[in-house]
């Protein structure tokens, strides 16, 4: 037991200590207020210090409870003898006026004396009580050290020994904690017994509004056509999902379908229409915009819109204030006769409008090199950093001189309705190659971490990354290193996955057996990452997965395994 206890069980001791002296004060027996006043030196300990120590408190007990016994023989025998005294005196007398008089004091005595003597048992009996506790406390609860515990539980001490329990979050009996109901992965569409089963792939999640969430994905068991599916969540995690209804037209595929939302609730989904040199397409909607009752998951569409050609790769999307959303892609420019071909980065502002009618403000280069893995995180409002696998970059002053962008990541912001980008990227491996997939997230303040894949070595990396607020040049504070050892064909981050004001990480990616997640938090004062942990959030792997934070250290994750069947399902962080 540690200091803690030790100080309320000395508060609780000197608690009955104050009622004693109070009850015995009452008597106006002057010979017990003074054996409680020689008794302050032993029972008056003092604030507990660092030396303070389970063997310290029993010794407190023990003196205390030999104080009370003491005390109760003591006047015990004093009372006998006043009583011996009074039946004397009364003997003496004729005077009916004094015997009166005496009669009340031999009463008054035998009632002080059963007053007296019930509150030193009280002391007895509290000194008693506690040594107990105490003792089997201490004599079972060290088995903690040796008690293996069950997924989801803690050890911890209790009056009967070592204990399992369930931690916060977590239900059931110690060694077979579990998720509760809501946290249990629950069908993302309700499908009937002869209707066609719905298998999906690429499905990406957002949310938006005020609790509003919307995932695509592209359904393979109807030829690959984009479907979307509108809902919310409530408090205990189960969500209220709309039908699914196709955003692609007729038999129209989509490939690495991604959705972003607005405050103002207009949704804007970004497409390829074939695995490789496909054409880019958008289409947005809005969301509630009719008047009917029990029409509030009702979408309006606007037309599908191609943007970009010779799409090969996942475009990556963001929301920005004023129900604008801009879209990030990798860009061609094909040679003519004076000028070579080009390969670049390039990003699209895009305002939907209360109709879900979809219209470009501009499109703007973020970099001169050739991308592909794009992933996006807000620093704030109207700031963002994009990370990226880029080509290199060639030394303008000496062409033989080149710096590997594998693990890329650049400064941009909305000003009015340009984009805007700071031509510095941070490259957190300049010699590195082979780095594949890769998730950023927003921890602190400016602060943002980036997790990935090295191809090389099979082994997963994180750092950290600052930006400064006026300059906004980035600065490498926690430089890459090992976060896991093994391969995933993920990995994916969510931002300020618990609170603002407890920073931390999480990534999610494929385990051996089961996906995981790990979690670190983030000491903004000394610039580390520290209690790092792996935990595993669904038992066995997923093909297809996609999470978004929704507040309150909960976040919403939606996969599909092997079979394609999609799903959602809600985990907890909390203190231990």
């Amino acid at each position: 037991m540690g200091r803690p206890q030790s100080v309320t069980v000395i508060h609780i001791v000197f608690l009955v200590g104050a009622l004693v002296s109070h009850c015995a004060l009452s008597t106006r027996q002057l010979d017990t207020k003074a054996e409680l006043d020689e008794s302050v030196s032993i029972i008056k300990v003092g604030p507990p210090t660092q030396a303070d120590n389970m063997e310290y408190l029993m010794q407190t007990l023990s003196k205390f409870k030999s104080f009370a016994e003491k005390s109760q023989a003591g006047v015990k025998e004093r009372h006998q003898a006043e009583a011996k005294r009074l039946q004397a005196s009364l003997q003496q007398t004729d005077d009916q006026a004094v015997q009166l008089a005496l009669q009340q004091s031999v009463t008054s005595n035998a009632k002080s004396l059963i007053e007296t003597s019930g509150v030193y048992n009280n002391m007895v009996n509290f000194a008693g009580s506690m040594q107990q506790f105490l003792e089997q406390a201490t004599s079972r609860g060290s088995a903690c050290e040796r008690t293996e515990c069950g997924t989801h539980s803690s050890c911890t001490d209790t009056t009967l020994g070592a204990q399992c329990v369930c931690n916060e979050g977590y239900i059931g009996q110690g060694k077979n904690c579990r998720a509760p109901a809501e946290f249990m992965p629950h069908l993302l569409l309700m499908q009937g017994a002869n209707t066609q089963k719905t298998q999906a792939r690429d499905l990406h999640v957002t949310i938006f509004g005020k609790n509003n969430i919307a995932v695509v994905f592209s359904d393979i068991s109807r030829g690959g056509i984009g479907r979307s599916v509108i809902g919310n969540v409530g408090d205990a995690g189960m969500a209220t999902l709309s039908p699914p209804v196709s955003f692609t037209e007729g038999e129209t595929q989509a490939f690495s379908p991604m959705v972003v939302g607005t405050e103002g609730r207009r949704l804007v989904i970004a497409w390829r229409d074939q695995k490789t040199n496909g054409q880019g397409w958008l289409r947005s909607a809005a969301l509630g915009t009719t008047q009917i009752r029990g029409a509030e998951q009702h979408l309006q569409w606007g037309e599908p819109i191609s943007f970009a050609q010779e799409q090969s790769h996942k475009m990556a999307s963001l929301p920005l204030p004023g129900n604008r959303v801009v879209v990030f892609f990798a860009d061609k420019v094909k040679a003519t006769q004076h000028t070579p071909a080009e390969s670049f980065g390039n990003s699209m502002l895009l305002e939907v409008g209360e109709n879900g009618a979809l219209t470009s403000l501009g499109k703007s280069r973020f970099t001169d090199a050739p991308v592909c893995r794009l992933e996006v995180t807000k620093l704030s409002p109207k700031t963002f950093v994009i990370a990226g696998r880029a080509g290199p970059a060639i030394d303008e002053m000496d062409s033989s001189v080149h710096t590997n962008q594998e693990a890329m990541a650049l400064f941009g912001e909305m000003s009015g309705n340009d984009l805007v980008y700071d031509p510095n990227p941070v490259n957190l491996e300049p010699h590195a190659k082979n780095i594949w997939a890769r998730g950023v997230s927003l921890i602190a303040p400016n602060t943002f971490a980036y997790a990935y894949q090295h191809g090389d070595d099979q082994n997963m990396m994180m750092a950290v990354v600052h930006v400064n607020e006026t300059t906004h040049r980035m600065e490498v504070v926690r430089k890459p290193s090992v976060m896991k050892a093994g391969f995933s064909p993920y990995v994916s981050m969510l931002s300020v996955p618990y609170s603002a004001a407890d920073p931390h990480t999480l990534t999610y990616y494929n385990g051996p057996q089961n996906s995981m997640l790990n979690v670190c938090s983030w000491d903004s004062a000394k610039m580390e990452l520290n209690k790092c942990e792996d935990f595993s959030w669904l038992q066995g792997k997923v093909e297809s997965v996609s999470g978004v934070h929704l507040g309150g250290g909960k976040s919403l994750m939606v996969f599909a395994p092997e079979s394609g069947t999609p799903y959602y399902g809600v985990f907890g962080l909390s203190k231990k």
